[in-house]
């Protein structure tokens, strides 16, 4: 969302994007450990549309419904248990 925002006034993200990477050329180590949130975040984001493609193929190519709604509980519940093991 604050990249959309970012987007619409071009100028104003240029800037704060600049002012960021001023910053963290004279803080390396907070570099790094910007670096390492983003590359976190970027493998999320992979395995996650790897799994949406997973399950789209196999909408598209007729596995059984019960097979799908008992993959859905599964990921339900290890979302479930991920959540709870987070949050201690």
């Amino acid at each position: 969302m604050g990249l959309s925002a970012g987007l619409t006034d071009r100028q104003k993200f240029v800037s704060k994007v600049s002012g960021m990477l001023e910053e963290y050329q004279q803080n390396p180590e907070k570099a790094e450990q910007w670096a390492h949130t983003i590359v976190g975040y970027m493998e999320d984001l992979k395995d996650d549309m790897r799994m949406q493609n997973n399950l789209e193929y196999g909408f598209k190519h007729g596995f059984p419904t019960e097979d799908m709604q008992a993959l859905t509980r599964a990921l339900q519940e290890l979302t479930r248990e991920l959540q709870k093991h987070k949050k201690q």
